[in-house]
This record gives structure tokens, C-alpha cells and sequence, in this order.
């Protein structure tokens, strides 16, 4: 999926989750931050990682857990049975890909959801 960006003003929004797949991305600009709020159904998730793509990829970003190596960033490393989580992106730019794109891999996403809000 793209998952589809929303950002709220002084007004409300009504967030828009999306269904997550094992790798999923979104658009990011350069240096944007971004909140990504996720949802889970009845089901144990496993990890969630973005892709970190800079080539110093040895030091991790503020309040980051290292996960095999620093290829991938871990978010979290589990989203328990009908749980939420957010994760705040302070700076999109080491993580956006040659095409702007911020990769997100969910392990067992089946009923894992994701709204993203920004970029602020």
C-alpha cells in the first residue's frame, strides 16, 4: 500500500487508517516529521521497521532500538492484540528512498492498521 498522508490543522480531522501490508511506503518530504499512529485488532504483531538509507547508517536517531544491524530502523518490536502505538519520524530525510518514499515493513500485519499525519 501508500498509505495515504493526512494533516490536521486547528480543525479536526477524522484519521484515516489503512490496512498494512508486510511492506508498505509513503511519500515523504525532505525533511518533513511525520506521526504515525498505528491500530491492531485482535492479533499479536511482530516488528515494525522503517528502512534507514543513509550511508553512515551506524548511529541510531533519538530514543531508536537498534535491530540486526542498522539497515532497519525498529519502531517497534511488537504491537499487542487490540493495542495501539505512535511513532514520531523527527526528520524523513535519512529515511527516504532514490523515489522520496519512506519504506515501513510490518511483520504479521494481518489486522494492523495505519494512519500517518504530517508532514509538520
Amino acid at each position: 500500500m501508500t498509505a495515504f498522508i493526512q494533516k490536521p490543522g486547528i480543525t479536526a480531522v477524522a484519521p484515516v487508517y489503512t490496512q498494512c501490508t508486510a511492506t508498505d511506503k509513503f511519500t515523504a518530504a525532505p525533511t518533513g516529521k511525520y506521526m504515525l499512529h498505528y491500530k491492531n485488532g485482535g492479533t499479536v504483531t511482530g516488528t515494525i521497521k522503517a528502512t534507514d538509507q543513509t550511508s553512515a547508517n551506524s548511529v541510531a536517531p533519538p530514543g531508536a532500538v537498534l535491530a540486526g544491524g542498522w539497515a532497519d530502523a525498529q519502531l517497534s518490536a511488537s504491537l499487542a492484540a487490540s493495542g495501539e502505538g505512535v511513532v514520531w519520524i523527527d526528520n524523513a530525510a535519512r529515511f527516504r528512498d532514490g523515489s522520496g518514499a519512506i519504506n515501513l515493513a510490518h511483520v504479521t500485519p494481518t489486522t494492523l492498521t495505519l494512519a500517518i499525519f504530517g508532514p509538520f
